[in-house]
């Protein structure tokens, strides 16, 4: 019989897979990220889940927080160690003939945003910041995809990058979710 792999494999978040690792009040899924999940095995995707560097690192109970709260020495530290396990499995796929075709993030994480992340904006007091009240949504990878890419790099994996906006994001940018799971769909 003949095998019947597509050998293309997106690498997913871990919350793409399962909303529980998400802070409170940020799911809008019972159990996962239906509609990407589903384009992507519409789409004949194999699909490797990361673990979630925020709760590997701070635990599931945790408050949401922009990207320059991670921004710090020890936590590039640790996400590094964390993408460097990761990396050395997707090494194997791709010594066996499989293609990291995407990895899938989450936009305004502060770890894994692919495009869009969180910022304090100046001037709020710290004793008085408020997530997403006080945030500034710009453009930037999270820290712990930076870290991801950078070993990707070095082994010459290029895959291409797609983040979905998360309920923070989507009132900011409306049209995102659907230009992202046109982006799936056509990859």
């Amino acid at each position: 019989m003949p095998d019947e792999r597509s050998n293309r494999i997106a690498v997913v978040c871990h919350c793409m897979m399962n909303v529980h690792s998400l802070e409170a009040n940020l799911a809008e899924y019972r159990g996962l990220e239906e509609e990407v999940i589903g384009a992507l095995i519409e789409s004949g995707f194999g699909i490797v889940q990361l673990r979630c560097p925020e709760t590997r690192l701070h635990g599931v109970e945790r408050l949401p927080m922009p990207k320059d709260t991670y921004d710090k020495p020890h936590i590039r530290e640790s996400y590094s160690a964390q993408a460097r396990e990761e990396v050395l499995q997707l090494k194997e796929f791709v010594g066996n003939g499989a293609e990291i075709s995407v990895i899938v993030g989450a936009e305004a994480s502060p770890s894994c945003g692919v495009t869009v992340v969180g910022r304090w904006k100046e001037g709020v007091p710290v004793s008085t910041r408020k997530f997403p009240r006080d945030v500034d949504f710009v453009p930037g990878r999270g820290v712990y995809m930076e870290e991801l890419e950078k070993l990707l790099d070095e082994e010459g994996i290029e895959p291409a990058w797609v983040g979905v906006p998360g309920k923070s994001t989507k009132k900011v940018f409306p049209e995102m979710f659907r230009e992202t799971l046109k982006k799936i769909r056509e990859l």
